[in-house]
């Protein structure tokens, strides 16, 4: 009656999948910030993390009249073709680059009807240029862009967030860092907002000893009461878990476990603090209801959800509440509510480029990177050598170098005091060394050189000892 007398009679037009779009969050308002309806175009967007997106498998960045590959998805279509970080793409499906305008290299391709495409490329070092033909398919990033040792003995694993492959690539890469000789970890949970409930669960349960319980949820239907146990044998290595503000959910249920179960140290921030579980309802025009359905705990029986006032509930409940204490079977004392409080604090992580420094991150300069492409060009010969952990423990970026990089500048369209490029050499020369290992190994070894010097991830290696008393007291 009321949608009726809208369409009559108000003033302005509206169409009703608007209205009914305004009726449904009005509903929605007064449950919880994570119940949300999604439209179809809304849910596609929503789900192009753990779904993927249509492409070849590489990112570039724009050099004068070419696209330079800057990154390769491992398997993907540009990969498999044989195609190389530092290759130049000169024309896209006959077409110049430099004839596409600038920032609708993605649109040009998203309008194209086929989807095999050609590409001319030239290859530093090789003499002429050669075509090759790109198959566009579906790409899904991995959900642990990278693993390394960090230190010897020790081993590093970043997981960005949880989906149905996840449970498969820690193996993986667990796998190939005990090859290496881990014998401790450092497991990187922060930023990590969740994802896929049952792979929190699967990744739980490489560490947790089987029959022990993971998680449980508690919901108002019968069937979203459920309980979570172990059935796999456990690592027993030393495990260091690193989180923050912004790890969330599945990454929550991860570090809550490990900390109930005494199984490793937790250390950084105090986590984000939602515990809520969310099912997809999907509709017949495609779009999804995600509504929660549960609450989790950890095995103490720790609610992490954090509090929201009850004039709006969705504004977090900023009031300082005693919170409940939980003891471990350790006789370790740990916190209930508002996120996982870690076991050792760290400092937070300046996340800011320094202020007279963010000219050097201008779009179209790419100053880094393509200083980093003119120095593997020039010492080729000596870079192809390079194994990334050997890389990651012993390059430094030499006077004669940081000398070179500062005339690079000096060369280039962005004015840096030389006062502040040398107040910001240590800063600098960390940006150099990474993207020198994003130029040779992609994404991969640019986020590797990054957390080799990250000061947390550093501080977080002096905690072993405390993370392997756990598992002898």
């Amino acid at each position: 009656m009321i949608l009726e007398k809208i369409e009559r009679f108000y003033v302005d037009e509206k169409h009703p999948d608007d209205l009914l779009k305004d009726a449904i969050d009005g509903m929605l308002f007064g449950l919880d910030p994570h119940s949300i309806y999604l439209t179809p175009d809304q849910y596609k967007d929503y789900s192009k993390k753990y779904n993927g997106y249509v492409g070849f498998g590489l990112k570039y960045c724009k050099m004068d009249s070419v696209l330079v590959i800057s990154s390769l998805v491992e398997n993907g279509p540009a990969d498999v073709a044989g195609l190389r970080i530092g290759d130049r793409i000169h024309k896209i499906a006959g077409i110049k680059v430099a004839d596409i305008k600038s920032g609708s290299i993605e649109r040009f391709l998203s309008e194209r009807q086929e989807k095999l495409v050609s590409m001319l490329i030239h290859r530093p070092g090789r003499q002429g240029r050669f075509s090759v033909d790109l198959l566009q398919r579906q790409i899904v990033d991995k959900s642990i862009p990278v693993y390394f040792m960090i230190r010897d003995g020790v081993g590093y694993i970043k997981i960005s967030y949880f989906s149905d492959s996840t449970p498969k690539e820690l193996d993986i890469a667990f796998a190939q860092l005990e090859n290496a000789g881990m014998s401790r970890l450092v497991l990187d949970l922060r930023d990590n907002s969740g994802g896929t409930f049952n792979s929190g669960v699967a990744v739980a349960d490489h560490f947790i000893p089987s029959g022990r319980m993971i998680v449980f949820t508690k919901g108002r239907a019968p069937q979203s009461s459920e309980q979570f146990v172990a059935t796999l044998p456990a690592s027993t290595v030393p495990l260091v878990v690193m989180v923050n503000e912004a790890t969330a959910s599945d990454a929550e249920i991860v570090s809550g476990a490990i900390q109930d179960w005494d199984r490793g140290l937790i250390v950084g921030r105090r986590t984000y603090g939602k515990a809520l579980v969310q099912t997809e309802f999907a509709f017949q025009d495609e779009s999804v209801l995600l509504l929660t359905t549960a609450r989790y705990y950890t095995p103490l029986g720790r609610l992490i959800q954090k509090k929201y006032k009850e004039s709006d509930i969705r504004i977090v409940d900023k009031k300082e509440e005693k919170p409940k204490k939980y003891r471990t079977p350790k006789g370790r004392i740990v916190y209930g509510g508002g996120g996982i409080q870690p076991d050792i604090t760290l400092k937070e992580k300046n996340k800011y480029i320094p202020k007279g420094l963010r000219p050097l991150y201008t779009p179209n300069e790419n100053i880094f990177f393509n200083f980093a492409d003119n120095y593997v060009i020039l010492h080729s010969e000596n870079v192809v050598s390079f194994k990334m952990n050997s890389f990651l423990r012993n390059f430094e970026v030499s006077a004669a170098l940081w000398q070179q990089f500062k005339q690079f500048v000096q060369q280039s369209a962005v004015t840096i005091p030389a006062a502040t490029m040398e107040s910001n050499a240590v800063y600098l020369k960390n940006e150099l060394k990474a993207e020198i290992a994003g130029r040779l190994w992609g994404d991969k070894g640019r986020f590797a050189a990054i957390i080799a010097n990250d000061f947390q991830v550093q501080a977080s290696l002096n905690y072993f000892e405390q993370a392997a008393a756990l598992l002898n007291h």
